[in-house]
């Protein structure tokens, strides 16, 4: 069997745009991706919070509940961070936005789960939609390119 290279010698320009164009595709790819991840690892705190409000599940008489249920994700999930703090979050997270505007509650979908917290328990901003919304528009391309 014989090897042959047919290499196609091109300048420096077509080179650059070629490169450019091939990064260009790769951060889009990853930005999709960073929005897929963001966005179901929200989805599954909603849908808990959402679990743990319909079971009408507070601090008082479900907190033996919750922590038994944490106990149990986590032998099952180990890396997953699903504390029993964590569950109480996810039950604030999903009791502050469920009555939310459509979009702030899309804009807040796209955050990573840490600026989610972050917004939620601000003391400035955390019952203000407007400043939510704002905050987490500007900090969104930061945080998903961050995620890779």
């Amino acid at each position: 069997m014989t090897t042959e290279t047919n290499i196609e010698v091109i300048n420096n320009g077509e080179y650059n745009e070629l490169l450019q164009q091939a990064v260009a595709v790769l951060e889009q790819s990853r930005t999709a991706i960073a929005r897929s991840i963001v966005t179901n690892i929200t989805n599954s705190h909603w849908e808990i919070g959402k679990l743990l409000h319909e079971r009408k599940l507070d601090s008082k008489h479900g907190a033996g509940v919750v922590k038994r249920l944490s106990a149990d994700l986590k032998l099952r999930y180990p890396s997953m961070g699903l504390s029993t703090r964590q569950l109480w979050n996810m039950k604030k997270f999903y009791l502050r936005f469920y009555q939310a505007d459509t979009k702030l509650l899309r804009s807040v979908a796209l955050l990573p789960w840490r600026q989610t917290l972050m917004l939620m328990t601000n003391e400035k901003i955390k019952n203000d939609d407007n400043a939510i919304l704002y905050y987490s528009e500007i900090n969104l391309p930061y945080q998903l390119l961050s995620l890779f």
